[in-house]
């Protein structure tokens, strides 16, 4: 029986059977059912059919758009808090201030004549 099932009635919204099945107006029926309330259903149209599917793919897309912009605000607040702690963090672990250039440069120079002279001796 579920390898013949096909789709649910449009009527009375139990499952069909291929063998009790009527394909009519873009639904299926069984055949009690059609005889009974086919001709109530009207013709599908199918160019209404195609605009309430595109809207709806359209809806799905915006909604879609949206989460994805909330998520997006969410990650950059979360990062702009993460750097204002990093930041402070590195701001209590400063060097200690170097010397100027120009005092490390006298002492290497006081090196090298100390060399020169030991070399003449």
């Amino acid at each position: 029986m579920a390898e013949d099932f096909v789709d649910m009635c449009a009527v009375c919204k139990q499952g069909v059977p291929r063998v009790s099945m009527v394909y009519q107006k873009g639904k299926v029926f069984h055949t009690q059912c059609f005889a009974d309330h086919g001709s109530s259903f009207p013709a599908p149209n199918h160019e209404l059919n195609h605009l309430s599917a595109r809207t709806r793919v359209e809806l799905v897309q915006l909604k879609n758009l949206k989460a994805r912009d909330e998520l997006e605000k969410q990650a950059a607040k979360e990062s702009a808090k993460e750097k204002r702690k990093s930041k402070s963090k590195k701001k209590s672990k400063k060097r200690p201030a170097r010397k100027p250039k120009t005092q490390r440069r006298k002492k290497k120079a006081k090196a090298k004549s100390a060399k020169r002279r030991t070399k003449r001796r």
